[in-house]
């Protein structure tokens, strides 16, 4: 079982959940990917308390999930335009 990318191989469900369960994880990474998530999907007060807890920068401004969510929202509602205007407001040219 070869990690290649190019490799067309196909695993079981049990071989796969052995992959995962044995492969190691580092602390550092996981919490990267917790934070990641907490971001993504709009959770500013969680994201800032856990920064805070795993002493970990966010990689972004906190204080922009309101906007993001908020562009998200109009992009869900089908409201490009309000969306295409949001984020430029975000990130002007």
């Amino acid at each position: 079982m070869a990690s290649n990318a190019d490799d067309t191989s196909t695993f079981t469900k049990a071989q796969w959940e052995d992959m995962v369960y044995n492969t190691p994880v580092d602390k550092t990474d996981m919490n990267k990917l917790i934070m990641n998530y907490l971001i993504i999907e709009g959770y500013k007060d969680a994201a800032e308390k856990f920064a805070e807890e795993c002493r970990l920068e966010p990689g972004v401004d906190l204080q922009t999930i309101s906007d993001r969510m908020a562009t998200r929202l109009a992009i869900q509602n089908g409201d490009v335009q309000a969306a295409m205007e949001r984020a430029n407001d975000m990130d002007p040219l």
